[in-house]
């Protein structure tokens, strides 16, 4: 007899977590959520601007340490470019970076580089360092009225 439920054509990425996928537990070297461990990469991280614009668009909690002014001398602009990412940007956002997935914490030998995927894009693809961060992804894509990336994947 044949089952009436449709088929389940998830991949073992979406079987194991819910859609929104929540942080169970944050430490040094890793955030472990529903889907497994993200491991840190402390040796690299981005830096964007964002205007109050894209704030209010994507209703993104910022704190005041986060204005532009308290980071933009040393983001090594020219001070042409200083004063127009002061005319156009409000905030500067700091980006975290994951260099690896895994679903269990210990056993793991990263060196072979074959742990980059993970259940919501590539290590520090558009896609995945915006879930990794909390943003929409089409915040990355907006125009350089409202967005300049600074720094993607420094270290």
């Amino acid at each position: 007899m044949e089952s009436q439920q449709p088929q389940d054509k998830r991949g073992w990425e979406e079987k194991f977590y819910s859609i929104k996928d929540d942080l169970i537990e944050h430490a040094t070297d890793y955030s472990r959520y529903e889907s497994g461990f993200y491991w840190n990469d402390n040796q690299h991280s981005g830096l964007v601007f964002i205007s109050s614009r894209l704030v209010d668009k994507y209703q993104l909690r910022l704190i005041p340490e986060d204005n532009i002014e308290l980071w933009i001398d040393g983001c090594g602009v020219s001070p042409n470019e200083r004063a127009e990412c002061l005319r156009k940007y409000s905030y500067a956002v700091y980006i975290h970076h994951a260099e690896a997935f895994s679903i269990t914490k210990n056993g793991l030998d990263f060196s072979s580089g074959t742990y980059t995927k993970t259940p919501h894009g590539e290590c520090y693809s558009l896609e995945f360092v915006a879930w990794f961060n909390g943003f929409a992804v089409e915040l990355f894509r907006e125009g350089d009225e409202d967005l300049k990336i600074v720094k993607w994947c420094d270290g």
